[in-house]
């Protein structure tokens, strides 16, 4: 599935945000700028966006809100039959600014190109924003926000070395939060990295577990249901005992880091692989890389 949030999602946005400068000189600029996202002319709009970025008569509240209609217009610029964006103006719109839709945009062209870490980074960006509903007072569909927890995770497991959550404080946030503006997630896929065939966490694992950790210590639970999974090689006998004790293994981590609730353990083994985008475009590597994880519940 590509960008679905096309020309009626993000020409919702436009205009509506540019509004209200400080002073008569910023109000000069806003005049510019909205003539230029109405007459399509988004060549204008990059030096637009500097200018009124340096402009001391333009408060912050109206450079932000300008800044982004006016990347929102040129992404819309770069519109393709299929509801995708081009390339280049993916990246033009990003350099303006990253509400919700460009950085999803950018999510997918970073994914595609296998540059999973920035993937990471913008779907967990999207994420968060479309959380914040003083900057996004209508929510977008619940489907979009299922496809970036899906594409998010995705790219933690594929990224060569573990990718935290955390956001611009330090507090837990993206895909490793399960509350959305649509939905809760039953349970949270977290790919915890361990030893091949063993039940050991490698130092990505441990970065994993700290992930899983500190956002844990932030919620008021009284109990948590870590479930393991593992891909498809080996028997299946083997492959439950594996994952239980790779549930067991986190377990026993999150304890020593500190974290005191009641913990139950189970092991799924290779029974319930993950429901990626489109499990049949992606490598045999790949779909192991998904499969193997633990999911956590809380109560």
């Amino acid at each position: 599935m590509r960008l679905f949030c096309a020309r009626l999602l993000v020409s919702a946005s436009l205009l509506a945000g540019a509004c209200c400068p400080a002073l008569a000189d910023c109000a000069s600029l806003d005049t510019e700028v909205k003539a230029a996202i109405s007459a399509g002319n988004v060549t204008a709009l990059p030096g637009l966006a500097d200018t009124i970025a340096r402009d001391a008569s333009c408060d912050g509240s109206y450079v932000n809100n300008a800044r982004r209609s006016m990347a929102l217009a040129y992404m819309l610029a770069g519109e393709q039959p299929d509801g995708s964006y081009k390339s280049e103006f993916v990246l033009g719109a990003a350099a303006i600014a990253r509400p919700w839709q460009v950085a999803m945009a950018l999510g997918d062209l970073k994914y595609d190109a296998k540059d999973y870490p920035a993937a990471v980074e913008a779907y967990e960006a999207a994420i968060n924003e479309i959380r914040d509903a003083r900057q996004v007072p209508k929510a977008p569909a619940r489907e979009i926000e299922e496809y970036l927890a899906k594409r998010a995770y995705q790219a933690k497991s594929l990224a060569p070395a573990y990718i935290a959550s955390r956001g611009f404080r330090g507090e837990p946030e993206g895909v490793m939060v399960p509350t959305f503006r649509n939905f809760t997630a039953v349970s949270v896929p977290v790919p915890i990295r361990f030893d091949t065939d063993e039940a050991e966490l490698t130092p990505d694992g441990e970065k994993a577990v700290d992930d899983l950790y500190n956002f844990l210590k932030t919620q008021a639970v009284t109990s948590l249901v870590l479930v393991g999974h593992t891909d498809e090689r080996g028997g299946r006998e083997h492959n439950m005992q594996l994952s239980y004790d790779r549930a067991r293994t986190v377990a026993d981590a999150l304890r020593h880091r500190g974290l005191t609730v009641d913990i139950r353990i189970e092991g799924h083994g290779e029974d319930e692989p993950f429901a990626a985008d489109d499990r049949s475009k992606y490598s045999q590597d790949d779909l192991y890389a998904f499969d193997r994880r633990v999911e956590y519940r809380v109560n």
